[in-house]
């Protein structure tokens, strides 16, 4: 389908990538994961051609068309409507519309057996592409993404960026492309938008490459991992979580193999230099030295495994009773948001402010933090400090500090060292501290404004869509920062592995009102499911897809209880088999460990052994997961 062959992309003198070699499958949804400027989006583009390929090549079979969704691409069609905009996906049967509408007007002065002969044409290919449900199609995926029926006829220059953003994806998706490169697609969705868009994507026809920093999402949709690392690309059967599991063996066994192949060339080296000068050995040392310089060195994967740390401490303890919110009330023009909303915020909470776009949370965020006018009451505890981020705190960066200097002034008791670790977190390593603000990209502002947030040893922190601009590793490194913190929290975000690791609570927004669920966001889906509650459906085609199941005959119920007896006898005799397969590795390795430095025969021998092994035991996980997933699926 698509052959990306021996693609190295150079960039100011460095290499991001080499000799990169990858064939994507029909059907493959798969996960382009890396650290931050290891070069994912650059190989998207150079896909898409948008940069020339010079060294290598990338090869599409006959027909094959590609869709792209970047970050940089909010649609300039500013006078458009939303639904004209996403209408230009259907560009062959608008054509054949404005043709047919010509020739309806043609026909009444000039009836020929030619007109009526386009006419008959063009109407039967209309007809071929679907023509009369173009309007439906494209307001059922706007729906889907969020948009209310209203919006649909609004111009495009009346909506934010991430509005605008979820637009030209609408399009992209009503484009059906064979292939879809997706760049951070949930940046600018709610939750509600997220799930519908996992939905769509797991029943697509095609294929979709996905670069994100939802954990969540990656888990949810991604059949295979692509690993953009040390200038090399590594391909994982399987989403990210067993991607984890799976490259924490890789490096493992590559450590010992290494170690031993280290270990058998000072070995010959030793021999080489120990017998050089004579004479007798000199036949055996050329061919100790041969041998050696024969040698393909396995090469470690070199990743930072500096297991970088911080904390974010508080200056002073709150009082028991942070904030008292009573009777709030908001609303913009003829629109109500909140009203008489009652609210207390408890030390120690971590709360997860949640909901679908257009309900308020981050209005609420700002009430709380006493930065918008609002009806009602704020009462704030004793000893209460407050930090916020949100979006508009950028205006309040200084242009001409460089960034190490930004934090400095609103971290003075802190040292350089301490700050460069909490600036590597947020992806500014190296002489990256020393940029001027005025220079930054809007991401990397936000990056710095967060960082400033998180540094000033506040004991109360509001963080409005904090993992944003971060990438997974600064995501989990920020996630165990919090656990530790010591202060209260409350957050809104969109990321749900974010929201699980966090949130000791949950407050959700909906129809005017501040619910309170206490404990964590599994805990709060289970209980909104017990009260047969749909999560918030954001329009009236999301609310058609929840639908009540039917009934089970009997006959469904044998059918189902002999399908799972069938998965538990499968599942036993694969767990079994992994059992087996990973003694035989121990034993292998065992035999890697004590066998004779020059014995290079058994060596590789027991390492191709080793190889085939791993790749069973690999299967072999993958199958038992795909096993469990069934069974729960068939007690349900």
């Amino acid at each position: 389908m698509l052959h990306i062959q021996n693609v190295s992309f150079e960039f100011g003198g460095n290499y991001l990538f080499r000799d990169i070699d990858w064939y994507i499958k029909p059907r493959e949804r798969i996960g382009l994961i890396g650290k931050n400027g290891a070069g994912k989006s650059t190989l998207l583009k150079l896909i898409m051609g948008k940069y020339e390929v010079r060294e290598g090549s990338v090869n599409k079979a006959g027909g094959v068309n590609l869709g792209y969704l970047s970050q940089d691409m909010i649609s300039e069609d500013g006078n458009q409507t939303i639904l004209e905009h996403a209408k230009q996906a259907f560009d062959r049967a608008l054509f054949v519309q404005a043709e047919l509408e010509k020739l309806y007007s043609l026909m009444e002065t000039n009836p020929s057996e030619e007109n009526i002969q386009k006419m008959a044409d063009y109407q039967e290919e209309f007809d071929a592409l679907d023509g009369y449900n173009i309007d439906n199609k494209t307001a059922e995926i706007l729906e889907g993404l969020g948009f209310k029926t209203a919006d649909l006829n609004r111009p495009m220059n009346e909506f934010s960026g991430g509005w605008r953003m979820r637009v030209v994806l609408a399009k992209m998706l009503l484009e059906e492309p064979d292939i879809m490169l997706m760049d951070e697609p949930t940046n600018h969705l709610d939750l509600p938008s997220i799930e519908w868009l996992e939905s769509y994507l797991s029943n697509y026809p095609g294929s979709v490459i996905i670069v994100s920093h939802d954990r969540e999402f990656l888990n949810k949709m991604i059949t295979k991992t692509a690993e953009l690392s040390n200038q090399k690309l590594y391909l994982w059967d399987g989403n990210y979580d067993f991607y984890l599991k799976a490259k924490i063996e890789r490096d493992n066994l590559l450590s010992r193999q290494a170690a031993n192949q280290n270990q058998y060339i000072k070995d010959q080296e030793k021999f080489i230099n120990r017998f050089k000068a004579k004479a007798s050995k000199a036949k055996a040392v050329q061919s100790r030295i041969k041998m050696v310089e024969k040698i393909d060195r396995i090469q470690e994967i070199d990743e930072d495994k500096s297991n970088l740390k911080i904390d974010f401490k508080v200056s002073k303890q709150s009082g028991k009773v942070v904030m008292n919110l009573d009777h709030i009330n908001q609303g913009f023009g003829n629109q109500l948001l909140f009203e008489d909303v009652e609210r207390e915020i408890v030390r120690g909470d971590k709360i997860a402010l949640i909901g679908a776009n257009g309900t308020g949370k981050s209005t609420f965020l700002s009430i709380i933090a006493d930065d918008i006018p609002f009806k009602g009451s704020r009462k704030e505890g004793h000893n209460v400090i407050t930090s916020f981020y949100a979006q508009h705190q950028l205006e309040s960066l200084h242009l001409d500090y460089e960034i190490l200097e930004e934090l400095q002034y609103d971290a003075p008791h802190k040292t350089e060292m301490e700050l460069r670790s909490m600036l590597g977190c947020f992806l500014f390593g190296g002489d990256d501290v020393f940029k001027k603000i005025k220079v930054l990209s809007g991401g990397e502002k936000a990056r710095v404004s967060l960082a400033k947030t998180l540094v000033s040893e506040a004991n109360f922190l509001l963080l409005d869509e904090p993992t944003n601009h971060l990438d997974i590793d600064s995501i989990e490194i920020i996630i165990e920062a919090l656990k530790r913190y010591e202060g209260t929290l409350i957050f809104v975000s969109h990321n749900r592995y974010f929201i699980e690791k966090l949130a000791n609570k949950v407050w959700w927004i909906e129809d005017q009102d501040v619910r309170e669920y206490p404990g964590s966001y599994k805990e709060y889906l289970y209980k909104v499911q017990q009260e047969n509650t749909s999560i918030a459906p954001v329009s009236e085609s999301k609310s058609k897809m929840v639908t009540s199941p039917k009934k089970e005959t009997w006959k469904q119920r044998d059918e189902n209880e002999l399908a799972l007896k069938q998965a538990q006898k499968k599942l036993s005799l694969q767990e079994n088999e992994l059992k087996k397969v990973k003694q035989t590795l121990e034993d292998i390795e065992k035999e890697l460990a004590t066998i004779a430095s020059d014995d290079i025969s058994k060596y590789q021998s027991l390492s191709e052994q080793h190889h085939q092994k791993m790749n069973q035991c690999t299967q072999l996980e993958s199958s038992i997961e795909e096993l469990i997933e069934e069974i729960i699926s068939l007690e349900e």
